[in-house]
Order: C-alpha cells, then sequence, then structure tokens
C-alpha cells in the first residue's frame, strides 16, 4: 500500500505539472523547449569535440565533405578498408547531397541537425495530439521521446553520423498525411542509413492502424500505398546507383557487418534492446494486448516482425545502440493501436508519464564518462563541464 501511494503521488504530481504547461499560450513549444533543457542536462553532448583535442570523439564530417565534392565517386582512401565507417557510406547520401546542394560545411549541418532534433520532439507532440487529443498525453510523450536515445541523437552526435536526420525523416512520414512529403521523407531517410530501409515497414503500419475504424486494420489507403511507394522508389533508385555508377558496400566476414559480427553484439542486446526505448516500451506493450485482445493476430505479427527486423539488422553492426533506436516509429505504431481502442484518458495518461518517468531514470549517459560508444553517449552536465574544462586548459 505505500508503494502504490508512492506510485499514485508521483503520477498525480506529473500530471498536475504537465497540466499547468498544457494550459500555457504554446503550449507545444514550451514543453519541447523544457524537455530538451531537461534532456540535455541529463545527456549534454561532449563539447570538447569543438576544441579539436579529444581523442575519445569520432569525427567523421572530413569524410563526409570528401564524400560531398563528389557524392558517386567509389575512389578514395576511405573506401580502402572495408572494415572501416567510411566505407559504408555509398549510399548514404543525403548529407553529402544537403552539403553540396546548400553550400554548407560541418557547422552548418550541425545547426540544420540541432534544427532538425527541435523539429523531432515537436512532431512527436503533433503525432500524440492528432491520435489522443489530449495536451497532457503530448506533452509526456515529448518528454519521454527527449528522454532516449532517438530523441537525443541531433545533440549528443557532433561528429556526423546523420542518425538524427534519419529519425527525423521518419517521424515527419508519421506525421503528415500528404503523399509528397510521406515519399520525400521515407527517400531522404534510406538514403541517410540502410536501417532506415529496414524501419520503414512500421510507418506503413502505423498508417494502417491510424487509418483503421477499429473493426480491422486499414491495409490499403493512400498513405500506406505512398509508404510502400517510396520505399520501392528508394530500391530502384539503389538499384540505378549500384548498377549505373558502381556503387556499393562491402558486407561479410572482415567487413564488420553481417552474421561473422553476432558473436560480439549478441551478448549486448540483453542491455541495448530494453534500454533503446526505455519506459517507451510500454505503450508497445499495451499495443499487443490490445492487438491479442482483438484477435488482430496479423497485425500483431506484422509489428512483431517489423521490430524484428530492425533488431535483427541492429546485431549484425557493431553500433547496436544507435542501430536499435532506427525502432522509434514502433512507438507511434502502438500509440495508433492504442487509440482506435479508444482508452480512456486517464488510461493514456498513466502509460505516457509513466513512460517519460522510467525513460528519465534511464538516461542515455556514462555518468562516469565511459567511453564505450564514441559518438551516442552525453554526460550529466556537471561531469561534462569538467570533461570540457580538461580538454580547454591542455597546452
Amino acid at each position: 500500500m505505500i508503494l502504490k501511494g508512492i506510485y499514485d503521488t508521483i503520477l498525480s504530481r506529473c500530471e498536475a505539472a504537465f497540466g499547468l504547461l498544457a494550459g500555457r499560450r504554446l503550449w507545444l513549444l514550451w514543453g519541447v523547449a523544457l524537455a530538451i533543457a531537461l534532456s540535455l542536462f541529463m545527456s549534454f553532448p561532449r563539447i570538447s569535440f569543438f576544441l579539436g583535442n579529444d581523442s575519445q570523439i569520432v569525427n567523421f564530417w572530413p569524410v563526409l565533405e570528401r564524400q560531398a565534392a563528389d557524392p558517386l565517386a567509389m575512389s578514395g582512401d576511405q573506401y580502402k578498408d572495408q572494415s572501416s565507417h567510411e566505407s559504408k557510406l555509398a549510399f548514404r547520401l543525403t548529407l553529402p547531397m544537403t552539403m553540396k546542394v546548400l553550400h554548407v560545411d560541418w557547422r552548418g549541418m550541425l545547426v540544420i541537425q540541432y534544427g532538425l532534433g527541435v523539429l523531432l520532439l515537436a512532431l512527436v507532440g503533433k503525432i500524440a495530439m492528432d491520435l489522443f487529443r489530449d495536451r497532457i498525453v503530448a506533452l509526456a510523450s515529448v518528454f519521454g521521446v527527449a528522454s532516449i536515445y532517438a530523441g537525443k541523437a541531433a545533440f549528443l552526435q557532433l561528429g556526423g553520423m546523420g542518425d538524427a536526420f534519419a529519425y527525423t525523416f521518419l517521424t515527419v512520414a508519421v506525421a503528415f498525411r500528404s503523399p509528397p512529403v510521406i515519399i520525400a521523407a521515407i527517400v531522404a531517410a534510406c538514403f541517410t542509413d540502410e536501417r532506415a530501409v529496414i524501419a520503414s515497414p512500421l510507418v506503413l503500419l502505423y498508417w494502417a492502424m491510424r487509418n483503421s475504424d477499429g473493426s480491422k486494420p486499414s491495409w490499403f489507403n493512400l498513405q500506406t500505398i505512398t509508404v510502400a511507394s517510396a520505399i520501392l522508389i528508394a530500391g530502384v533508385i539503389r538499384l540505378v546507383l549500384m548498377f549505373g555508377y558502381g556503387l556499393h558496400i562491402p558486407i561479410g566476414a572482415g567487413k564488420d557487418v553481417g552474421l561473422s559480427v553476432l558473436p560480439l553484439t549478441l551478448p549486448t542486446l540483453q542491455y541495448e534492446l530494453p534500454h533503446v526505448l526505455a519506459g517507451l516500451w510500454l505503450w508497445p506493450l499495451v499495443a499487443g494486448a490490445i492487438l491479442v485482445r482483438s484477435r488482430w493476430w496479423f497485425s500483431l505479427l506484422a509489428m512483431l516482425g517489423a521490430t524484428a527486423a530492425v533488431v535483427g539488422a541492429a546485431t549484425m553492426v557493431f553500433d547496436v545502440d544507435r542501430s536499435l533506436a532506427y525502432s522509434l516509429p514502433l512507438v507511434f505504431v502502438a500509440m495508433a493501436v492504442a487509440a482506435w481502442a479508444k482508452l480512456g484518458s486517464q488510461e493514456l495518461r498513466s502509460i505516457a508519464i509513466l513512460g517519460f518517468l522510467i525513460s528519465f531514470a534511464f538516461p542515455v549517459n556514462s555518468l562516469l564518462g565511459s567511453v564505450s560508444n564514441r559518438y551516442s553517449e552525453g554526460n550529466l552536465l556537471p561531469v561534462e563541464l569538467v570533461r570540457f574544462y580538461k580538454y580547454s586548459t591542455v597546452r
């Protein structure tokens, strides 16, 4: 009874706090700003990157700048080591093409990346609001996503990995019904990172659930057909680049991609999988229960299968954590299921708030400054300020 009382008190206090914020003018902008501030305090980026003398940070911007000079070239030093990250960039053209078209360097790309990070969180609020018409659920969802890696990547990844771009593009394809917007977002995501191709079916599944009348999924509607068409378009473009321009990526033994890395990556899965969505796994758990109760077996298998594809692909590369984060659209799929199931507002608020609290207590960082992953982790703000001072005083 004591624990239940503590639980009820925490949830009611959080709901009251979100209620105060929800009553403000420009409530969503305030929510995004506060969510980012809280997120940055818990996981502040390694700003010693800007000093240029922190060897713990990986910097891929020089590689992208060389790629931007000739995006379709397959020659150069970066392609000689087939186990390197650089050799896997042939089809990741969104960032170098953006640099080339806009005539910006890595600094300009970071500004764009920060803007996309803000946009992603704002779109999370829009998606939740469209589904539930509840500002408290929308705000709690924003804070929840801001507390997991997919919502922090735009602010943590300073070295040009590009995941924040792909996460945002996939979220755009969920947030808007317009076919041209969906096609542009899916294609851009697919050419930011191949993992977005594997995650894109989750977007299709979202629209099947989103357009459902509650009696059955809507597998054939304008948005699902558009998503499928966008994936097909991306595939055709990729084939043209392969056979017309000779672009390829190395896969297999000795390439650090494929089944050969499973003995090293599978042991980390037991930690990384619950960590990637943290408390937001509550949404898929609730959605799974609803689908079982409704006997929508094919929908359940589709959700599990699409998620398994993302997880399977993540285990075949060394950077398991950021690869698993491509499962972010699964949260939106689960929200869409909860929406047509017409859960009560109190139930929805409890799921969203508890999901945020668990994610907040499970931060994406290394509290003691470990460098197990040199481009996707942050530190508590005080810790990072100490690190920055250390590198800023190096002579």
